[in-house]
C-alpha cells in the first residue's frame, strides 16, 4: 500500500553504521559528518564515542 508517494515500510533498507553517540544523552551523528578527531556532544558537552548502530539509510 502507498500513501504520498513513500515507501511501504518493508521496503527500508538499513545497515550497521560507525557514529558518535553521546553517552549521557541521545544526540549522535554519522561519522562521516564530523570533521574533528575527538567530538563533544553539542547538548551536554562531554566526549562522544564511537560506535556500531544500526540505522535505515535509504
Amino acid at each position: 500500500m502507498y500513501r504520498q508517494g513513500k515507501k511501504p515500510v518493508s521496503e527500508h533498507v538499513y545497515a550497521d553504521t560507525s557514529v558518535w553517540q553521546c553517552p549521557k544523552c541521545v544526540c549522535w551523528s554519522r561519522v562521516e559528518f564530523i570533521t574533528v578527531e575527538k567530538p563533544q556532544c553539542p547538548s551536554c558537552h562531554i566526549s562522544m564515542s564511537l560506535v556500531t548502530k544500526n540505522i535505515r539509510i535509504e
